[in-house]
């Protein structure tokens, strides 16, 4: 076991979910000795090693009256191999799955894990299910009950500790739909994925813009009259506006953002007011960035292509909101 000096116990104390700072010499020595990794694309960031959590643990047991800083976290136990291995899958993901036979995944020849893994997953409290709106009734697999798993926040933990991945939630971007539509060629079925039914240039603008925000994923389409559609749903043309007898309403609104899992996800809006409206009662964290009519939207969204720090400003935004309404 490495013998932690006091600065290097109060660097590591200092944590932030294993994320850590500190005078690069103090980093260099406690990287050499395998307690913490750089993260390179993270401005110097650094986070702890399973070695660094152990370290830490061992130098508060034996220096109780100068153990510094807030009281440490439990470091979880290690899960078994492939339950280890499926939690620092899903976090490797941008949609944060925890892929099993009946997920997407599957079929793309991308990992994937049995039921009986998923379902220790589950039991664990890391992953829970997010089932999807549209489906008429809960599906089944094995003892789970829902849709598709995702990493919950003590997944996330277990990432960072255990696999040192840096990973937080998940980043979700919501754009409005729009009133023009493709149409099918003579002779084929009149049915797209939503991220290719809608046309008009306004709809492209903030498509274009979530495409640089965050991945296919997770971005999501708010439709009059389905709600928020993932891309590669079908969809055929409608014609149904907000207000309509048939249109999507507040209190449906928010059976499909519980059915997204957005209370655990950092989610940028981008779109008009109208929607926005009907979104926020149940996503209090929305973050709407644009301003003025459709014509400013379409240059902030061109800014926000071109700008990666106007995009790193709006995430931060974003992720701030979320820890305020959180706290409340």
């Amino acid at each position: 076991m490495t013998d932690l000096s006091p600065t290097g116990a109060r660097i590591l104390a200092a944590n932030e979910n294993g994320m850590v700072h500190g005078h690069p010499a103090a980093l260099a020595k406690l990287v050499g000795d395998d307690l913490v990794v750089p993260q390179p694309d993270e401005g110097g960031t650094h986070w702890m090693t399973e070695e660094g959590w152990a370290a830490l643990e061992a130098w508060r047991q034996a220096h109780p009256e100068r153990t510094p800083g807030p009281e440490l976290p439990t470091i979880p136990a290690k899960l078994p191999a492939k339950q280890h291995e499926a939690v620092l899958t899903a976090a490797q993901r941008p949609d944060q799955l925890v892929a099993g036979r009946d997920d997407g995944a599957y079929w793309k020849g991308e990992p994937w894990f049995n039921g009986r893994t998923l379902d220790g997953v589950r039991r664990a409290g890391y992953a829970a299910p997010y089932p999807q709106p549209w489906h008429s009734s809960l599906l089944e697999r094995g003892s789970i009950v829902g849709g598709p798993l995702h990493l919950t926040p003590a997944g996330r933990t277990y990432a960072r500790v255990r696999g040192n991945i840096a990973v937080d939630r998940r980043k979700v971007v919501i754009i409005s739909c729009g009133s023009e539509k493709r149409l099918a060629l003579e002779g084929q079925p009149n049915i797209w994925p939503a991220g290719e039914l809608y046309t008009g240039a306004y709809h492209r603008s903030l498509r274009l813009a979530a495409d640089a925000l965050t991945h296919p994923d997770l971005i999501l389409i708010a439709s009059a009259l389905h709600g928020l559609v993932p891309l590669d749903r079908p969809l055929g043309p409608y014609d149904v506006t907000l207000g309509d007898a048939k249109a999507i309403n507040a209190g449906k609104m928010s059976g499909h953002t519980r059915g997204h899992g957005l209370f655990d996800a950092e989610v940028i809006f981008l779109g008009g007011k109208d929607y926005a409206d009907l979104i926020r009662p149940s996503v209090p964290h929305l973050l709407t960035p644009l301003t003025g009519g459709m014509g400013e939207h379409r240059g902030q969204c061109r800014q926000a292509r071109e700008d990666s720090a106007l995009r790193e400003e709006w995430w931060g935004a974003a992720a701030e909101l979320h820890e305020t309404q959180s706290a409340n």
